[in-house]
C-alpha cells in the first residue's frame, strides 16, 4: 500500500501572535478601549483612516490616473525622494516619509524624541507630554499621525516600521496602532509610554532615534474633482537633487553677474540641464496625448521665443527644461537668491506673461516647485542630524518598511 508523500516544509507565515504588550483591537479589552475613546471624542483619526491609506483619507487629489478614469493613490505613485525600487529594497527614513507627504500636497511636522547625554527623566517626561498633546489633537480631528518605531520594543519580530495612529484613550492612556502590515499583525492598543519608548531606538540609516509625523492638508481645501491632471513629474530623488542643486549653485555664482539678459541666463541653464543623463522633468506615461498640445501653445509665448527649441533634436524636451527652470528659480527657491534681482524680476515678468493663458502649465511649474522644496527639506533634515543627503547608509542598511519584517 502506497503511503502519502511527506509534506515539504514551507518557509511561509500567516500572521504572528501579538505579544503581551499589545491588546488586539478586536478583543474584549480592545473593544472596551474603543468605546472609551469614542466617549472621549478621540476617534476622529480612526474614522478617517479605517477605509484607506493616509493620502486618500485626506481626499488629496493625486492629479494622475490610477485605473481607467479614476484618480486614486496607490503605493506605485509614491516615487518622490527615492526611487521606488530602492524603497522596496531598503525602506524609508523618517525624513523621507515626510518628504513623500510634502511632495503630495500635505503639511508634515516631524518630531523625534531626542534625548540629552544623560537621558534625564525630566526630558523623557517632557517628550511624552508633548506626544500626548499631539495624540489628543489628531485623535480629535486635527490632522493625523504616523509613527516610525521599532517593533522589537513592543516584543514583536522585525524592527523598523511605520504605521498610523487610529485613536487615543485618555482615561487608560492607550494608543491604537493601525498596523499597515495586517498580514503580520492586526491593529492593537499599546500604552502611550511604550509607544514613545518604541521610537527611541536608533535607526541605523540616520544614526538618530525614530519619531512621528503629524500630517495635515497644506491648503484650506482638499483636492477637487475639477483639479487638473498632473502631466509631468520631477524625476530627481533627494540624492540627485542635492547634486544638481550644488552644480547649479556653482554655475549661477560663476555666471550670473556676467549674464546680460534673460535669454543668456536661460541658455546657460538649458545647456547644463541638457547635459544631464536623465531629464529632471518628464512627461507622465498617461500624458502622451495631452502634454504636446500644451507645449505647442507654450512655444508661442514670449518666454519660449528666447530659447532655441525649434532647432533642438527634441523640442518638447527643451520646453520642459524651460518649465523646470521656472521651478528652479521660483521665489521659494534658494537658487533664485543667486540671480541678480533685475534679471530675476525680468524672468518672472516673462513667465507671468507667458503662462497667463496656460493655467495647466502653471500648475506643472507649481507642482515641480513643491516637489523640489520637499526634496530640499528632506536633505536639510538629514544633514542637520549629521547624515549627508543621499548617503544615510550603504544599500541594505536603511530601515526596512516596504519589506516588512
Amino acid at each position: 500500500m502506497a503511503t502519502a508523500p511527506k509534506l515539504v516544509a514551507q518557509r511561509t507565515f500567516y500572521k504572528r501572535p501579538l505579544p503581551p504588550s499589545c491588546i488586539a483591537f478586536t478583543s474584549k479589552e480592545g473593544k472596551r478601549l474603543f468605546a472609551k475613546a469614542l466617549a472621549e471624542d478621540n476617534l476622529e483619526s480612526y474614522f478617517l483612516l479605517a477605509p484607506q491609506m493616509i493620502l486618500n483619507s485626506f481626499e488629496v487629489d493625486p492629479q494622475r490616473k490610477w485605473k481607467g478614469g479614476w484618480r486614486w493613490y496607490d503605493q506605485d505613485m509614491l516615487d518622490c525622494c527615492r526611487p521606488l525600487t530602492a524603497v522596496e529594497t531598503d525602506g524609508l527614513t523618517l525624513p523621507e516619509f515626510a518628504c513623500l507627504a510634502r511632495c503630495n500636497g500635505l503639511r508634515a511636522t516631524v518630531t523625534s524624541p531626542l534625548l540629552d547625554s544623560s537621558g534625564s527623566a525630566a526630558q523623557r517626561a517632557e517628550g511624552i507630554a508633548k506626544f500626548r498633546d499631539d495624540l489628543r489633537a489628531v485623535s480629535k480631528g486635527r490632522g493625523t499621525m504616523a509613527l516610525s518605531y521599532s517593533r522589537k520594543t513592543l516584543g514583536q519580530t522585525g524592527d523598523g516600521h511605520f504605521s498610523p495612529v487610529g485613536a487615543f484613550c485618555e482615561e487608560d492612556d492607550m494608543v491604537l496602532i493601525l498596523d499597515v502590515a495586517r498580514f503580520k499583525y492586526p491593529s492593537y492598543w499599546i500604552p502611550v509610554e511604550l509607544a514613545y519608548d518604541s521610537m527611541l531606538p536608533i535607526d541605523k540609516a540616520t544614526g538618530q532615534p525614530r519619531g512621528y509625523v503629524v500630517l495635515e492638508v497644506a491648503g484650506a481645501e482638499p483636492g477637487s474633482l475639477n483639479a487638473p491632471l498632473s502631466l509631468t513629474s520631477v524625476t530627481l530623488n533627494k540624492s540627485s537633487w542635492a547634486s544638481l542643486h550644488s552644480s547649479l549653485s556653482r554655475l549661477l555664482l560663476s555666471t550670473s553677474k556676467s549674464t546680460p539678459d534673460v535669454s543668456s541666463l536661460l541658455l546657460t541653464l538649458l545647456s547644463h540641464l541638457s547635459a544631464l543623463p536623465t531629464s529632471p522633468l518628464s512627461a507622465r506615461p498617461t500624458a502622451s496625448s495631452a502634454l504636446p498640445p500644451l507645449l505647442d501653445s507654450f512655444s508661442l509665448t514670449p518666454l519660449a521665443s528666447l530659447v532655441p527649441f525649434a532647432s533642438s533634436p527634441d523640442p518638447n524636451s527643451t520646453l520642459l527644461h524651460t518649465l523646470f527652470i521656472l521651478a528652479l528659480l521660483s521665489p521659494r527657491s534658494q537658487l533664485s537668491a543667486l540671480v541678480p534681482s533685475p534679471l530675476l524680476s525680468s524672468l518672472q515678468t516673462l513667465a507671468d506673461q507667458s503662462l497667463e493663458h496656460l493655467p495647466q502649465l502653471r500648475e506643472e511649474v507649481d507642482s515641480a516647485t513643491r516637489q523640489l522644496g520637499a526634496l530640499g527639506e528632506c536633505c536639510r533634515s538629514e544633514e542637520s542630524n549629521g547624515a549627508a543627503c543621499g548617503c544615510a547608509g550603504p544599500p541594505g542598511q536603511q530601515d526596512p518598511i516596504a519589506r516588512v519584517e
